[in-house]
């Protein structure tokens, strides 16, 4: 225990004769943890966190081989309605594909990410609303009959002002009228 108070004591007289390379030492200590701290929080947000859904670690992404050995990350309406209703393996199959959308709504427009999903989607994730409702299987059964969408919680917030009487409120997606 004496030999390291005294390498320490002799380690401390060696910093204070240099102060040079004492404050280049530290610099470079402090951009090196900085940098770490900053990758790793980056990777963690990114990669690290579970997703906010119910049994993340369940989800599975079903995607199909063609004959060159491509994957396919997307399936036709037909295919994905005959793996649901033949489905004896998985709690739940559902659809997604993204799109970009044109919101209008109180005359001004503007370019949106969107996503279109099957109605039970939202269910299948067990993920529930802050306001409104989510889709229903009643939503799938006639395609185009009515329209419904559901805000994201940053489009909301940024567009509507988190405004909670936006619920049931008219918006035109691809100028198509929505609720």
């Amino acid at each position: 225990m004496q030999a390291l108070i005294q390498d320490l004591r002799y380690g401390a007289r060696m910093l204070f004769k240099k102060p040079g390379f004492t404050a280049v030492a530290v610099l470079t200590l402090a951009l090196g943890i900085g940098a770490n701290t900053a990758i790793f929080s980056l990777i963690d947000a990114v990669s690290l966190k579970t997703l906010p859904v119910k049994d993340p670690e369940q989800l599975v992404a079903l995607t199909s081989v063609t004959g060159a050995g491509e994957r396919k990350y997307s399936f036709s309406y037909p295919t994905f309605h005959d793996l649901r209703e033949r489905n004896q393996v998985f709690a739940e199959i559902f659809a997604y594909d993204g799109l970009a959308l044109h919101l209008s709504e109180s005359g001004q427009t503007e370019r949106v990410s969107g996503q279109l999903v099957s109605g039970n989607f939202f269910s299948g994730l067990g993920v529930k609303p802050l306001l409104g409702r989510v889709f229903s299987a009643e939503d799938d059964k006639s395609p185009g009959a009515h329209l419904v969408a559901i805000l994201g919680h940053n489009l909301w917030r940024r567009r509507f002002s988190s405004d909670p009487n936006v619920v049931g409120k008219t918006i035109h997606l691809n100028s198509y009228p929505s609720r």
